[in-house]
């Protein structure tokens, strides 16, 4: 067996943490002596061993001189809100002969210093191996780390033709139960699905993961100018115990800012959708999932402020509706928004595209 295969496991067992360990990565740790593993352990969240120790924990049989695996540069660092102690230490404590890393972890207070910190105890060190699927991986902690925002992920479930609504607003149901499901899924692996007011007041969406077993339900988050919203709501129903979001400008009505605080919802007065990705982040919201309107959906595209993309496209013709993106002003072709990776898949006749942030608009 060779390094990418024990990496691989490695991979395999970062993936099994379950989804969101916000504000954490995945990692997975696998260690090899004699060319068999005798141990492994993978991060299950917040406050839990990190994989290297648990995979040290778990050896069969002593780890001196034996190499460890790990998807995620080990960490160096003590620092406050921090529940357990730098991995290195114990890697060096416990004479590991050789390190095999997949991608460096771009936390700053570790990027480059978990490595030099082994190197200098004299581990062997390699690092790359699988890096592009380490970091696919982590795709939120990355942006966490490296923009000090929320990490974006917008969904669209579309007409063939385009539409997320007939023209007079109706949109239940573009997709099937299953493609729904899915959704429901992507909103447990995330801290927050957002929208926008019109969306509030056309569907009444409850935004949970009632779809999907043991989901876990994710804060709401609305933006909106006027605060004009009827009594009664899903989205600010307590029902689901996981809070909502209003953002708003700072010229928004005063008494209905103090109205919908008074009823426990969280207020945050932003200037853009920039300012709201810092501030959610602050907060300790590293992700949203965007689920619409059309004008979120454009406000989003235009501005760059997205990681990924998702469109749920059904084979139905709406003809004239509401289209799921407005104008983005690109003006000429090659100014239109591109991808630095594309998927395509099918649940059962709907195609579902997931596309990452590449040259995006270009200049």
């Amino acid at each position: 067996m060779n390094n990418q295969t024990f990496m691989r496991r490695a991979l395999e067992l970062a993936a099994s943490g379950g989804g969101n360990l916000s504000p954490n990565p995945a990692v997975g740790a696998v260690i090899v002596k004699n060319g068999r593993i005798i141990g492994e352990g993978f991060h299950k969240g917040p406050g839990t061993l990190h994989a290297e120790i648990e995979a040290i924990e778990n050896a069969v049989e002593s780890v001196e001189g034996a190499t460890l695996y790990c998807t995620l540069e080990p960490c160096c660092a003590s620092y406050g809100g921090k529940r357990q102690p730098p991995c290195t230490e114990r890697i060096i404590k416990e004479r590991i002969g050789k390190v095999v890393i997949a991608a460096r972890d771009p936390n700053e207070r570790v990027n480059g210093k978990g490595m030099a910190a082994l190197e200098s105890a004299g581990i062997s060190l390699t690092a790359g191996i699988l890096e592009a699927e380490a970091e696919r991986l982590n795709e939120v902690y990355n942006i966490n780390q490296k923009e000090k925002r929320a990490f974006v992920h917008l969904k669209m479930a579309q007409t063939l033709d385009g539409r997320i609504a007939t023209k007079n607003g109706d949109s239940k149901w573009i997709t099937d139960v299953d493609a729904r499901k899915d959704v429901h899924r992507f909103r447990s692996l995330y801290d927050a699905v957002l929208v926008g007011a019109g969306t509030v007041r056309a569907d009444n969406p409850k935004l949970d993961t009632r779809l999907i077993e043991n989901g876990k339900n994710p804060i709401r988050i609305v933006l909106s100018r006027s605060l004009a919203f009827t009594e009664g709501l899903e989205i600010f129903s307590d029902e689901n115990r996981t809070g909502t979001i209003i953002a708003t400008g700072s010229d928004s009505p005063e008494d209905k800012k103090q109205h919908f605080a008074g009823k426990g919802i969280q207020i945050i007065e932003i200037t853009d959708l920039h300012s709201l990705l810092k501030e959610l982040y602050r907060k300790g919201v590293c992700s949203v999932f965007v689920e619409g309107g059309s004008e979120v959906y454009t406000s989003f595209l235009q501005q760059k402020l997205f990681d990924r993309l998702s469109i749920y496209t059904a084979p139905i013709i709406c003809g004239k509706g509401i289209e799921a993106v407005g104008d983005l002003k690109t003006g000429l072709m090659n100014a239109s928004l591109t991808f630095g990776k594309t998927e395509f898949l099918m649940i059962n006749n709907q195609t579902v595209f997931h596309g990452w942030r590449g040259e995006c608009l270009q200049d």
